[in-house]
């Protein structure tokens, strides 16, 4: 299964979506963005919370818009709850306790003057991610093979 991101933003910094969803792709990460998943129907609470308990990681986009969202908040939350890793990506000049729930965590500083930083760093954090999650999907592989073999010759003595 392929290493997924979740990112929790408001709808105004689609431009900022959009550049770390291409960015996270060029690594093989599977990226989910609400508003990208249309499901006519479909209650949105359910589909976002369905998203982000489907995530390896929640990237919370807390810019000046993103602080002031309730759907950003709520979102991180049910991401804590749910026990997803959650990075937060802070705009400078942001307020800590504008933060809620992330308030002093370690985060990745984002200056929309120079946006590539935050985002190369970002990038080079969810793929260390990845990469972990891959190392430890091929040893337990390695370990159900070899329980395998195991029981195998202890049938094979009876």
């Amino acid at each position: 299964m392929p290493y997924s991101v979740f990112i929790s933003h408001s709808a105004r910094d689609r431009g900022l979506v959009i550049s770390l969803a291409h960015l996270l792709a060029e690594f093989g990460v599977q990226v989910h963005v609400a508003e990208w998943y249309l499901t006519p129907g479909e209650p949105v609470a359910r589909k976002v919370l369905g998203l982000i308990e489907r995530a390896d990681c929640v990237v919370a986009l807390l810019t000046r818009d993103g602080t002031r969202s309730n759907w950003v908040h709520q979102e991180i939350g049910f991401a804590l709850q749910k026990k997803r890793m959650v990075v937060p990506v802070v705009e400078k000049g942001t307020k800590a306790e504008s933060l809620g729930a992330l308030q002093g965590l370690e985060y990745i500083e984002y200056d929309p003057h120079q946006p590539d930083s935050a985002l190369s760093k970002l990038a080079n954090h969810v793929n260390v991610s990845k990469l972990d999650k891959e190392q430890k999907g091929k040893t337990l592989l390695v370990l159900a093979g070899l329980i395998a073999f195991l029981l195998l010759l202890s049938g094979s003595e009876k």
